[in-house]
Formats: structure tokens, sequence, C-alpha cells
């Protein structure tokens, strides 16, 4: 199969005929327009010099949005024949019934369900939201950038202080967002922001740096990625309602952000390498409610100060922004392809990260441990909560595959992967400095009311990088595996 280069990414994710493969969906008998995302269909990945992960690594799979109220009966009629059927997440408790070649349920409230047929590949999201009045934005304000129905091909939108980008419900935007020293922004509305046309920049580098950094394992410098969304120095920033689809990098990255707020926005199709969620750097008093997020790599991290930028720009308008803390990520739906879940780190250049709290969470789909404090720079990362999460495994989880090619991936090579984890490590990667002098702690870090839904115990990993640089305090409070309450050790 052909490669795909950084000049082609424009049609990377361009979608083949898929009109014919969506499902039907009907809400009280009323068609529901769906769309398709693209998602990972295997867990095969490698950064290699300019290139993308190839599609025959991806599948299509769907999602459709409505406004939700009362109890809800939905249809809804696949484009293949199938067997079974099971809408997650488990804790929604939706009784599925087969009517010839279409299958109904009635959603209970509001929330993110995972419709699918015969396992999880290829599944259909059904988005139930809680209506939302955005009448008192004037659409016609000149500090208002308003999409309405239909397709817009934008490109980079950077937004200033004070302004609105809504995207109305039936608007799909191509393109993506930037914005720098730019307080009171909202972004809203029922649209789509879609970044699949946003094309890779080369960048020439020297042959053997790069040789350099393929055999130490680095991300390849010879290519420049863009996020969907990025916010440096951008307070009181307001997300709301929006879905974002197939980002290139991280779909909503912001940098020393205070007073952040994201409510009910959806995040799809993320397929490439490094198609991260929402991921923070040094920010100060996060609110994440009520979001559907999947990606093929980490989908919700609380990092250190970005990597990329030079630490010295932790000073900035005379503010030090060392200190990342006063987080609170509740009510979301996860479902990671490929890296962590609800994670701290991997970058944790900062002074302190603390005060962080994960709480009434599902995480559908996971290989990699979805509860994470992983901290490879120097920061002291400490009161740490995670709690009433659920987490449902696939029993057909399988080992990663470094590679760039589908031929390497085996489907039976299966095994569970760790539920919990605290480390303190160096990674030989761009994001962590080497050296005892550059490593941090981490402590009072509470595990509380888990429940893992697995063919077997998960394993926990806890480790300390020496003697002075220790995971301290860590505790496991009502771990439970298929409903039976079981001892997590802690220290």
């Amino acid at each position: 199969m052909r490669k795909l280069g950084v000049c082609a990414a424009a049609c990377v994710a361009a979608f083949v005929s898929t009109a014919e493969l969506l499902p039907e969906v009907k809400i009280k008998d009323a068609p529901l327009r769906v769309e398709p995302m693209r998602c990972s269909a295997m867990l095969v990945n490698i950064r290699w010099p300019g290139h993308q992960r190839e599609l025959d690594q991806t599948e299509i799979c769907s999602f459709a949005r409505f406004d939700f109220s009362n109890s809800v009966e939905v249809c809804v009629t696949p484009r293949r024949a199938f067997t079974n059927v099971v809408v997650r997440p488990i804790s929604a408790k939706v009784s599925v019934r087969r009517e010839g070649d279409s299958v109904r349920f009635t959603i209970p409230k509001v929330g993110a369900y995972s419709v699918e047929f015969d396992g999880r590949h290829k599944n259909l999201m059904l988005f139930a939201d809680p209506p939302h009045d955005w009448s008192q934005v004037d659409r016609a304000a000149k500090n208002v950038r308003y999409f309405g129905p239909g397709e817009h091909d934008v490109g980079l939108m950077t937004l200033n202080a004070g302004e609105t980008l809504f995207i109305d419900d039936g608007a799909i935007v191509y393109g993506r967002v930037f914005a720098k020293d730019a307080p009171n922004i909202l972004i809203c509305g029922k649209g789509i922001l879609d970044s699949s046309r946003i094309v890779a920049k080369p960048i020439v580098i020297d042959p053997a740096l790069a040789e350099e950094q393929r055999k130490k394992g680095w991300a390849i410098t010879n290519v420049k990625r863009f996020d969907a969304m990025r916010f440096e120095f951008c307070d009181n920033l307001r997300i709301e309602g929006i879905t974002i689809r197939d980002s290139s990098l991280y779909t909503i990255r912001p940098i020393c952000c205070d007073n952040l707020s994201i409510d009910n926005i959806k995040i799809v199709g993320n397929w490439r390498y490094n198609a991260d969620g929402i991921d923070m750097h040094n920010c100060r008093k996060v609110r994440i409610r009520d979001c559907f997020i999947r990606t093929f790599d980490d989908s919700i991290c609380v990092k250190g100060f970005d990597y990329v930028l030079p630490e010295s720009q932790m000073l900035h308008n005379g503010v030090m922004h060392d200190v990342f803390e006063d987080v609170l990520v509740e009510r979301c739906t996860i479902w990671t392809d490929w890296g962590r879940s609800l994670e701290i780190g991997a970058e944790t250049r900062a002074r302190e990260i603390r005060n962080i709290v994960f709480r009434d969470c599902d995480v559908l789909a996971l290989h990699e441990p979805p509860l994470d404090v992983q901290n490879c720079d120097h920061a002291y990362v400490h009161d740490v909560v995670y709690e009433n999460i659920r987490i449902e495994y696939d029993p057909n989880a399988t080992w990663t595959v470094y590679s760039a090619s589908a031929k390497d991936y085996n489907p039976n090579n299966r095994r569970t992967p760790q539920a919990f984890a605290a480390v303190v490590i160096w990674y030989i990667a761009e994001y962590s400095k080497p050296g005892a002098e550059n490593r941090g702690r981490v402590s009072d870090v509470v595990f509380r009311d888990i429940d893992i839904y697995a063919q077997s115990m998960p394993p926990v990993r806890i480790r300390d990088f020496d003697e002075n640089h220790r995971v301290e305090r860590v505790t496991f409070e009502r771990i439970r595996h298929n409903g039976v309450e079981v001892k997590v050790a802690g220290r």
C-alpha cells in the first residue's frame, strides 16, 4: 500500500465512500444524521520520518448527536449482518432487543453511548446532549465568528481576546484554532470542527540527526504537525458543545491558561500517532465535564510545561507558570486506542503538579494503564485522586506493536494491561531529561471506588527512580473486580 507522506496529508483522512457503510439511526422513528469517523483498528504505531500511519491500520466508525430531554427509544439498523449487540457503558444498564435486522433500546439519560455489533470494531457512538440555549450569543456581533449549517474550509483561525467562535448545528468547519495572550474566549455550538485537511509541514534537518533520533526512538523532527486547538496564556477560556474530528496532533492544547472550562465536547476520529485528546500544560483551575473523548494516543493529560517551548517562557507577563493545580475531570466517557486514558505526565516540567481529581468517569477501551501518574521530569506530583471510575477491559486486548506495517500485528497476541500506575522514571525521549538531578517525586495518590470489568484482575505498577525520588503514600480503597471487592496493596 502506498505510504502517505506529508505532501499527501490533505487527503489522508478523506473518507472512502461510506454512505452505504454507516448504520441507519432513528430517534422516536425519526431519522438521525450519522457522521463517519476514521478510527484505529489495531495497536500498530511507530514514529518514522515524515510519514503517517497507513490507512490499512484504520477503520470507519460512526457517530450521531441529538438533543435529549427524557428517556428516548433508539432504533439502529447496521449495514452488515450481525449476531450480538451491546450498548455500553455497562453502568448505563441499557437493554437491547432485536427486531429483524434492527435493534431497539432506550437511552435513560444524557451521555455518550457505544453501540457495538459483534465486538468493538466499527462501532456507533450516540451522543445524547442536554438541551442548551446559546441565544444570548449575538451571531452578528463583531466579536462573534459564526458558522451556520454547511461546509466551511477556513484553515487557520486565530482568535483574539473576547471573541466567540460559534459552530452551529449542521456546520462542518475544516480548520484549526490558535490563540495567544487572548483572555475571555468562548467556543461553542453543536457543529463539527474537522482538522483532517490541515497539512503537516516538512522541516529540513541534517540526515545524521534524523538517523540519531531514529536510533534513540525519539519523535522525528523533520515534520511539523498542528494541534486542532492550541491556546497559550489564554485565561477564562470556555469550550462547550462542539465535536472535534481528526486532529493531526493534540486536539485541545491549553498552555499556561487559568480558569479553563471544557464542557460537553466530543473528540472523535483521532487515528494518527500522537493524536491526543485534551493535553494541558501548567494550567490552573481547570474543569472538564460531560465530555466524550476517543483518541489513538492519550485521552486527557495533565502535563508540565510544553517541551517544545523553552522553560524561560514559564515567566510570561510577570507571572511564573511553574505550577499546575486545581483540576477536576468528571462525568467523562473515555475510549483510548493506544495510550493512557486519565494521565498525569509523561511531561512534568513544573515545580509542582497538585490537587488533581478525576471522578465519575467511564473508560470504555484501553490498552495501557488508564489511571496513570507518570512523572518523567522534575515536578513534585502530589494530592491526586481517582474516584468512582469504571473501567471496561476488552477480552481481546492485545500487545502493542512498534512497526509501520499492519502485517506485523497479531490479533491473537493478547494481554491484560495494567489498571493503575504511579512511577518516577526517565524516558529516552525528548520530554524527559536524563539524570537524578532532573527527577521529581510522587506522593499522596488515592484510587477510590474503582470498578474493573475484566477476565482477570489487572496488575498494578508503582516504581521509584531511586531512594531520593520516590513514590510515597499511594492508597487503594474499595477496588472491585467484576463487582467483588479485592485487596490492592499500596505503599
